[in-house]
């Protein structure tokens, strides 16, 4: 696998065409309804992560489908890239690799920059797909606190759901929540505990799970 390039932020053409040809792919295949739209923040005035759940492969896309959304910048397990057209492709669409477990501060890092340059980033907090039967929304880790915390950027939660895992023919619902301001998060101020940062991560995994239950709960 090549190496990622982490020095500086790329801009893709492929983007916009593979997500215009793509939305009514996703919308016929996986019958999708999208709630909340009003939510996503508009321009390029304000500093956000996108934060969803992790319920399949098909995650980023399906979240990234609506024209309301700008460019989405994911972080993806660096196992996707070892094979050299699939990193090509991911690249592409603006993904860049984490080594999940690790600390990986050149992700983090990269991460950091996106946002400070204006860009937008989407993570799934829980750092691996679901594997609960019924899709419910699991614990989160500190990386979506630590960069929130590192560029003052807000978070808009984001929930995906499903009856079961999502496949071909069958329902899902992406909900998108009120924006989190970072000033809510705690995480103002140099004396930030550990502590701090898991509670924080706890907070924007509450209000995804809040968005999964409100929606699980209305089929």
């Amino acid at each position: 696998m090549k190496d990622f390039d982490f020095s500086q932020i790329k801009h893709y053409k492929l983007y916009n065409f593979i997500k215009t040809v793509f939305r009514p792919l996703v919308k016929l295949v996986y019958r999708t309804k999208f709630k909340g739209l009003e939510n996503v923040p508009k321009g390029k005035g304000t500093k956000y992560i996108v934060a969803i759940n992790h319920t399949c492969a098909f995650d980023p896309i399906l979240v990234a489908c609506p024209k309301e959304l700008p460019p989405l910048h994911f972080m993806a397990k660096v196992e996707l890239f070892k094979n050299p057209f699939a990193a090509w492709f991911l690249t592409h669409m603006y993904a860049f690799p984490v080594k999940r477990g690790k600390g990986d501060t050149s992700a983090i890092e990269y991460g950091e920059k996106i946002l400070n340059e204006g860009h937008v980033m989407a993570i799934c907090p829980e750092g691996k797909r679901i594997k609960d039967k019924d899709g419910v929304p699991q614990k989160a880790k500190a990386g979506v606190a630590v960069i929130a915390k590192a560029t003052g950027a807000d978070i808009l939660p984001v929930a995906i759901c499903c009856d079961g895992k999502i496949k071909a023919g069958k329902q899902v619902t992406i909900s998108y929540g009120k924006l989190i301001k970072n000033s809510e998060l705690g995480l103002d101020g140099e004396n930030v505990a550990p502590s701090d940062i898991k509670a924080a991560a706890n907070m924007v995994m509450g209000r995804i799970t809040e968005l999964w239950e409100a929606e699980h709960n209305a089929r």
